[in-house]
């Protein structure tokens, strides 16, 4: 992320002042002087804030931000103290609400198509600020640029990355700071609690249809790493931080010691769990699988934010710190 500030010329500063000032003059001057000075960053200064998608120009601090989904976009905008004018609900793989987002309970919600909100009802909100995963923006990106300066958040951007991207878009680089410091807080006395789990290897693998994913080098291994955990990532995963497999080749899952799993498509996650091969793996039949509910993958992969890492990170610990004992429930 590329955050520029742009200084503000004041129309006055052109004029000259009168020679004749009198001290009265002089006086208001100074004080007003140290008014200015005293006044936060965003009063007096422009941002042009580089995202996912290109860059935007942010002129004072936004009163009426527009998310356009309920992932990392919603998040970080709650996390910072803000409340949008209204957000995109996708209730994704069914998962209705998200405890952890409470703060958004009364905000309107935007209607979506295919992923996609009309140009037209988004004007309708009067947004000054428009947030979003860049999959929500990118074909009306043009348009949702004519109504309000746009801010495109990738899907494999880190956490504290993102965060800061939308807190510099927003003007709150204090709470920025606190609210990253809170959750690095809470992840090392995870990371205590968990005590690296022996040296266990995990290793994460969902089935979405006809095709095996598994998790490779990106944000989530970082996670588990910074929970002091011995994450293995799949070799050879694409950009988006995954690597794709046939379910016969479910034997890459094989040095996992532990192993979660996504379980958001139920069929696929049924026709994996009953292949033999599957559960022939260590970890299956060691009683250290960890088949996670919906909530708890939004929560630690799509979603991991200030405020999921909350409700998440205990519920976590006590998953893996049971599979490690082999006492893991399906």
């Amino acid at each position: 992320m590329i955050v520029s500030i742009i200084l503000l010329e004041h129309p006055m500063s052109r004029q000259l002042l009168p020679l004749s000032l009198s001290r009265r003059h002089l006086l208001l001057g100074a004080v007003a002087a140290g008014v200015a000075l005293a006044m936060p960053a965003y009063a007096q200064e422009a941002r042009e804030v580089e995202h996912a998608l290109g860059k935007a120009i942010i002129t004072k601090k936004p009163t009426r931000v527009l998310v356009l989904s309920d992932f990392t976009d919603l998040e970080y905008v709650l996390a910072l103290g803000v409340t949008p004018v209204g957000y995109g609900f996708t209730g994704s793989w069914g998962r209705g609400g998200l405890p952890w987002q409470s703060a958004a309970a009364d905000v309107p919600q935007l209607p979506l198509v295919d992923t996609v909100a009309s140009p037209e009802v988004v004007a309708g909100f009067e947004p000054d600020l428009i947030i979003g995963m860049k999959t929500y923006i990118e074909r009306v990106q043009s348009q949702l640029e004519g109504i309000a300066p746009v801010i495109a958040l990738d899907w494999s951007t880190p956490w504290r990355n993102g965060l800061r991207l939308v807190a510099s878009a927003l003007f709150e680089d204090e709470r920025v700071e606190a609210a990253i410091a809170e959750t690095e807080a809470l992840m090392a006395d995870t990371a205590r609690s968990l005590d690296g789990l022996g040296g266990k290897k995990i290793m994460v693998g969902s089935m979405y249809g006809e095709t095996l994913y598994v998790i490779g080098a990106g944000p989530m291994a970082t996670q588990f790493a910074e929970l002091g955990l011995t994450f293995v990532p799949a070799p050879n995963a694409s950009d988006s931080g995954l690597a794709e497999y046939s379910m016969e080749n479910v034997d890459i899952l094989q040095q996992a010691d532990i192993l979660m799993s996504f379980t958001n498509d139920a069929e696929g996650t049924e026709r994996l769990e009953t292949f033999a091969p599957f559960q022939r793996l260590p970890a299956v039949a060691g009683n250290a699988y960890i088949p996670l509910g919906t909530l708890t993958g939004t929560a630690f992969a799509d979603n991991f934010s200030p405020l999921s890492a909350k409700w998440v990170l205990p519920r976590l610990a006590a998953l893996l710190t049971d599979a490690a004992a082999g006492k893991a429930a399906r």
